[in-house]
């Protein structure tokens, strides 16, 4: 069983304030949410019979090694993923997601660098990749300004979001690419919108990648941006921390689940 508990947040209130105020700006990044531990009842799974893709790297079997890279809602991700699979035997999940990262300021963390070496060093049979919500910045490329959402911005950002997806590849992983959720922030939505379309866009040229849309999970029915619901435990409870970008638990477990269920599905996981 995973533990996971909120401790005290002196500074929360700060930094949730910092971070729509950067995302008005359409300049939101990500902030680190501190680690949590409470006790949980497994989930129970349903079973599948979806038809798995034919091309890529081979279908896992046996035992199941899935690693799992992000930023700070890949932390949560991570959080989620090893409570959901914390009684599986047959599956190993190695969370290494770190906040404050992305793909755009390769000089504060290197993904693709970083990424070879777990690779080595786990050898996955699954990669499960989420970030993206602190790329939302400008940079400079030769010593030319390159702006968010520019036509370069987005060239660059595609091919590092490739490279991704060949290392994965190369080390004979299927990859899940985990698209960026609905924001409270209506202009940040719109920056995740963005990405998402890249990463979609990269995963259909990826033979092995499938794009996986968390944001039908947290809107509303008429596709509004929806903090709190019943969950998979029949509960009514929090979707997204109060900074309207991070998951909560309940949003950690709705977006693990689903996941769960997509790869013993594609990927007929014991």
């Amino acid at each position: 069983m995973v533990a996971r508990s909120v401790p005290p947040r002196s500074l929360w209130a700060l930094l949730v304030g910092l971070a729509l105020a950067t995302a008005a700006c359409g300049q939101a990044a990500a902030q680190p949410k501190p680690s949590k531990s409470q006790a949980r009842t497994p989930l129970a799974h349903s079973s599948s019979s979806s038809t798995p893709t034919s091309t890529g790297p081979p279908l896992p079997s046996g035992n199941v090694t899935v690693l799992e890279v992000g930023d700070s809602l890949g932390v949560d991700l991570g959080w989620g993923l090893q409570w959901a699979l914390a009684k599986d035997p047959h599956v190993k999940v190695v969370a290494d997601a770190k906040g404050d990262t992305g793909l755009v300021n390769t000089a504060y963390y290197n993904w693709p660098a970083v990424f070879h070496q777990e690779l080595l060093a786990t050898h996955p049979q699954v990669v499960v990749v989420f970030l993206g919500a602190n790329d939302v910045q400008s940079f400079y490329l030769n010593g030319s300004y390159v702006g968010f959402g520019s036509a370069t911005w987005k060239s660059v950002y595609s091919e590092r979001v490739s490279t991704m997806m060949d290392e994965a590849l190369a080390a004979k992983a299927r990859v899940i690419w985990v698209g960026e959720p609905i924001m409270q922030s209506q202009v940040f939505s719109s920056s995740m919108k963005l990405v998402d379309a890249i990463f979609k866009k990269e995963a259909a040229s990826h033979p092995g990648v499938v794009y996986f849309s968390s944001w039908p999970l947290f809107t509303t029915p008429t596709g509004a941006f929806n903090g709190g619901t019943t969950t998979i435990n029949g509960i009514a409870e929090p979707l997204r921390a109060g900074d309207g970008i991070h998951l909560s638990i309940g949003g950690e477990d709705l977006l693990a689940s689903a996941l769960v269920r997509t790869m013993k599905a594609d990927y007929r996981l014991p």
